[in-house]
């Protein structure tokens, strides 16, 4: 079949990033005319797009290796994200108690004024950030997310909430939006000003329905593969 570049480009981009990943010799040029009936200009420029994208890296006479790079987030599984390529870190940034207001307030059924635990994290993959979090928590229930030690909260973010404070965590409500990052972000994450960064803002419940977590969270959608499994429901 004949293939352009950038359609070759879609196709190879799903075999870069393989959850199964880390940094692996693609097929050679040849092998890859062969397989997708394209020619060698479009097999090229499909590989140009794809380094320009920081997704491969090309060496003369050594091919072009996938670069274990980013993370990958399961949607519909409550776990943090995983990775591709290499191990996913989170950093705690800051803890601090505040006073709840507004949304914040009615998102966690709190009385306006209420204390809360504000818990910022900045997620890692591949040595370079890809996300960071801003999290609001009701005191009464997180004040020993104040206490523990940060090394603590580097793991599975569900996981540790359930470990440290007893509880166990049941279902959230998530949104995704794309947003242009502001000055804040776009230092956080190492990138420009006004480029389209992911925004997904979640309310974390317990199996009785209460919340127990509001949080915002911003990720280089460069860098950050969202998945989910969908069901055609019944008429």
């Amino acid at each position: 079949m004949a293939t352009s570049a950038a359609d070759l480009r879609d196709v190879l981009r799903a075999e870069v990033l393989d959850p199964s990943g880390g940094d692996r010799l693609l097929p050679d040029e040849r092998t890859l005319q062969r397989v997708y009936g394209a020619s060698r200009g479009a097999v090229r420029g499909a590989l140009d797009l794809l380094r320009a994208e920081g997704l491969v890296t090309r060496q003369p006479g050594q091919g072009t290796s996938a670069v274990g790079r980013g993370a990958h987030h399961r949607v519909d599984d409550l776990r943090s994200i995983s990775t591709l390529g290499g191990p996913v870190r989170h950093e705690v940034v800051l803890r601090r108690t505040v006073t709840a207001q507004g949304p914040v307030a009615a998102l966690l059924d709190l009385p306006a004024g209420a204390p809360a635990l504000r818990l910022d994290r900045r997620t890692v993959a591949g040595g370079e950030p890809v996300g960071a979090w801003t999290s609001y928590l009701p005191l009464e229930v997180a004040a020993p997310l104040l206490e523990c030690p940060a090394s603590d909260l580097v793991g599975d973010y569900y996981e540790a909430l359930e470990r440290v404070l007893g509880v166990a965590c049941d279902h959230e409500d998530l949104t995704t939006e794309a947003v242009a990052a502001d000055d804040v972000v776009a230092g956080v994450l190492g990138v420009a000003v006004g480029v389209p960064v992911l925004r997904l803002e979640r309310v974390l419940r317990l199996a009785d329905g209460r919340p127990l977590e509001f949080g915002v969270g911003r990720f280089r959608g460069d860098r950050l593969r969202l998945s989910v499994r969908r069901r055609r429901g019944g008429a």
